[in-house]
């Protein structure tokens, strides 16, 4: 009986362990996204009407470590500062045409790789993405 229960447990074990080769960890190298929150709401350009141009836009940047999600955590307040300053800086031309929101977006990611280099020595972040782009003007 013995000898039958330790059978038992050594298949479970290799069973165990076969198992756990063979899921994916969430370790380094595993793309993941992370949403620079809150929000970003910033005026641009210059209304001829008089009124306030409003952006609105949610940015999501794709890392694969957690070095880069604790680089991006400590550099919030700068990455968010020097974005809002982008978004300010934008005319209708490149927030309202798909060609211009790509253009900003590349723009985005390089500013923050940047800055990322500048404060860390690596740019960590693969890409970025809009994942809510709403301009009111």
């Amino acid at each position: 009986m013995r000898a039958l229960a330790l059978g038992a447990l050594a298949v479970l074990t290799i069973a165990a362990a076969s198992t756990e080769a063979a899921e994916p960890s969430a370790a380094e190298g595993t793309a993941r996204y992370f949403l620079l929150a809150p929000t970003f709401v910033a005026n641009f350009g210059h209304a001829s009407n008089g009124r306030l141009q409003y952006l609105k836009a949610d940015v999501t940047l794709r890392i694969s470590s957690d070095e880069a999600e604790a680089a991006l955590k400590h550099h919030s307040p700068y990455l968010r500062n020097s974005l809002v300053l982008l978004f300010s800086r934008q005319d209708d031309d490149a927030v309202v045409s798909p060609e211009g929101r790509e253009q900003l977006r590349r723009d985005a990611l390089e500013a923050v790789r940047t800055i990322l280099v500048q404060e860390e020595g690596k740019p960590y972040v693969e890409d970025l993405v809009f994942s809510n782009f709403v301009v009111q003007r």
